[in-house]
């Protein structure tokens, strides 16, 4: 295993400046060097800002790679299935994963093997399938004790003989059902 980076030996906060400035991209690897130098860094080299610049892109690639993928996903499953808090949760999950897949892809070297990640996006489309049917199972289920509960107070204010006006009253102003 080679050595680490002169990059990754500096301190959080300069690194972090770094990269920031290499990801801009308004300013040339010289520039960069110079600027480290003015503030006492002498033991990154140009050739070790070029490879993290690489990096750098790559990754952002692969970054907007996965927002594609997620997209395109999720075009696929249907909108339906992200509605709600759950399927927001879903989306953002799975953007998570194919953003985790493809960097550490990246990190690796290795950019092939996309029947892991397919793999990866179908059992994701099945989580959101399944989570659209109980999603519809809940619906259902709402539905029918509403209408069972409609029911029952018909029955029991037409038992004690109130008028349709306090029926339809009860419905809309307890049940929130108008003209059931």
């Amino acid at each position: 295993m080679g050595r680490k980076s002169s990059l990754r030996r500096l301190p959080p906060e300069i690194l972090q400046e770094v990269n920031r400035l290499l990801s801009e991209g308004r300013f040339t690897l010289a520039e960069i060097l110079e600027h480290l130098r003015g503030m006492g860094v002498e033991t990154v080299s140009r050739s070790a800002l070029g490879r993290q610049k690489q990096k750098i892109d790559r990754i952002a690639a692969k970054l907007r790679q996965s927002r594609e993928m997620t997209e395109t996903l999720v075009k696929e499953i249907g909108p339906s299935v992200v509605e709600g808090q759950q399927g927001r949760l879903l989306v953002q999950t799975l953007r998570d994963l194919v953003f985790d897949h493809l960097a550490a892809r990246v990190e690796e070297g290795d950019l092939g093997d996309p029947k892991s990640l397919m793999a990866l996006a179908r059992t994701l489309k099945d989580m959101a399938q399944a989570n659209r049917l109980d999603q519809d199972f809940e619906t259902k289920v709402r539905e029918r004790i509403q209408k069972e509960t409609v029911k029952a107070v018909e029955d029991v204010t037409r038992e004690a003989g109130l008028s349709a006006e306090t029926v339809e009253a009860i419905k809309s102003r307890i049940l929130g059902v108008k003209d059931a």
